[in-house]
């Protein structure tokens, strides 16, 4: 019997199958099942997530569509895949979409978001299962056809939102999503703490809602211990939250109680059996971060916090506890922070040692390919135009010389910069027959949204290009975009007049006009 945090007994090689038996499913039933394979069918998934910060419970229906908003363009689900790779799948949406999965383990785990709740929306699903996806309220729900499963225990996570919550944001969401839907950041971090204490009341709740479900047979004791090591990873990645870690330590006696609970732990000895969890992955992450200090970055107002992933990245390839399977999983995740957050040289030397020492040549081809990590291009910053021809950021600027140049790096996931186009088209418009051109460069985003973002926003007779290499440009570096909306200003001779330039209606007009004026005088 393996012993993993009191109660993960049920992750052993062997693990006990759930009850089945057939029945019969007049809409749709597969014409055999295959072994090693489950089959997931998404019945019409919505076009977009969108949900507003006033609508606080599921389903609620406001007459003021305006204001701020939750946007999770392509919600989809994860799964790890039979060579533990994290894999993310998105159903096509207003259709019926498959995807069958090839595993060998008892079972596999689904998760998406829900934007009432930390808690992954999560959906335990075993080997040789036929599964459906419908959705209300933009929150799918599962249902298995080829055997009898309890539709509570398969869609727990919708059962708890109803019964704990009243289907309203919960308190391990307000925990750090507080700013979202209540006003003034100033009592952020009260508000986390005071929902911390409240979380924690809801924790004791839940608990014994799952024992409850587990005593009366209306959930397994699979199912159980599998809730309760994700309800406990939960709790733990609150105390993580910058202003409760602080409240802990200043409230010793308080956090003296807390640790005599045992910590949650997992046997690491069984990762490779438990990778395929959402919340064994987010222990791992946890755990791998090493209690490093954050770094601030401040950019003119905007910026944020990060560990640093190099210091991060060596310390797992050094770390006795991970095996391979999960040394490949961790080192690709810190890979990612460095990409984020440092420089190209940093990125050119670890994505050597990842080549180095990752097992998995599968995952790094596509790392590769996904985010265009190609160190021979460095020297020079690779732009795509919207007929698809190819060329660099310095050809853009010789092709427009004589001019000046008003430069917009932006993205169409980036709210700021989408909330600037109208005043953005208004600039431009007040230039017109004058010798000032308008240049659009869309930074880290997906060529489909930017061509549709261009059409929404009526801006297709501006000069527009896609960047193919931002990761490993050290021309973004030297030009010191490391933000979004960000806006440059050349002169006629091809010079950079001025970095940081003012956003649309916020003071461009003035700058543009001025050194206009000033080189004609």
């Amino acid at each position: 019997m393996i012993k993993i945090n009191n109660s993960f007994k049920w992750m052993v090689p062997l693990l006990t199958l759930f009850l089945s038996c057939k029945e019969d499913n007049p809409v749709i039933r597969p014409k055999t099942l295959r072994p090693n394979h489950v089959v997931i069918i998404s019945v019409d998934a919505p076009a977009e997530y969108k949900h507003l910060m006033a609508q606080d419970s599921v389903g609620k229906q406001i007459l003021d569509s305006t204001g701020p908003y939750g946007m999770i363009p392509q919600n989809g689900f994860t799964y790890m895949d039979h060579m533990n790779n994290e894999r993310k799948w998105i159903p096509k949406p207003n259709t019926r979409d498959t995807l069958t999965i090839e595993t060998y383990s008892k079972f596999l785990e689904l998760s998406t978001h829900n934007f009432f709740t930390s808690l992954k929306e999560t959906f335990l699903i075993q080997n040789g299962d036929t599964v459906i996806i419908t959705y209300s309220n933009l929150i799918p729900e599962a249902k298995v056809t080829n055997r009898k499963v309890n539709p509570l225990e398969l869609n727990y996570n919708k059962f708890r939102l109803n019964k704990l919550f009243k289907n309203k944001y919960t308190s391990h969401f307000l925990v750090f999503g507080n700013l979202l839907v209540e006003e003034g950041i100033e009592d952020f971090d009260q508000r986390s703490i005071d929902y911390y204490l409240k979380a924690k009341e809801d924790y004791l709740r839940e608990l014994a809602l799952l024992d409850s479900l587990y005593q009366t047979s209306t959930i397994s004791k699979e199912n159980f211990d599998y809730r309760k090591d994700a309800l406990d990873m939960l709790m733990e990645s609150h105390k993580k939250v910058k202003a409760i870690s602080k409240w802990l330590e200043q409230n010793q006696s308080l956090q003296d109680r807390e640790k005599l609970k045992k910590p949650l732990q997992f046997d690491l000895a069984f990762s490779d059996s438990l990778m395929k969890f959402t919340f064994f992955r987010d222990y791992l992450d946890q755990i791998s971060k090493y209690g490093l200090q954050r770094i601030t970055k401040n950019n003119g107002g905007s910026g944020g916090t990060y560990i640093d992933s190099r210091t991060r990245f060596d310390s797992i390839l050094a770390d006795e506890r991970f095996n391979q399977t999960t040394k490949n999983h961790l080192l690709f995740k810190s890979f990612e922070g460095i990409g984020q957050n440092f420089k190209v040289k940093d990125k050119e030397v670890y994505f050597q040692k990842l080549q180095q020492f990752t097992t998995n040549p599968e995952k790094l081809k596509e790392f590769q390919n996904k985010y265009n990590l190609d160190f021979s291009k460095s020297d020079i910053l690779l732009l795509t135009n919207l007929a698809n021809d190819t060329l660099t950021y310095n050809e853009v600027l010789q092709k427009n010389k004589g001019k000046w140049l008003y430069i917009d790096f932006w993205a169409s996931w980036c709210k700021p910069c989408l909330e600037n186009m109208p005043a953005s088209i208004e600039l431009k418009k007040s230039f017109e027959g004058k010798n000032i051109d308008f240049i659009y460069i869309s930074s880290y985003d997906q060529k489909e949204n930017w061509r549709n973002a261009i059409k929404k926003f009526g801006i297709g007779d501006s000069q527009h290009y896609f960047i193919e290499n931002g990761n490993v440009s050290k021309v973004i570096e030297k030009l010191q975009v490391e933000t979004i909306p960000h806006y440059l200003i050349y002169d006629p001779k091809g010079n950079l007049i001025n970095g940081y330039a003012a956003r649309p209606g916020q003071g461009a007009k003035e700058q543009l006009q001025e050194l206009y004026d000033r080189i004609r005088s």
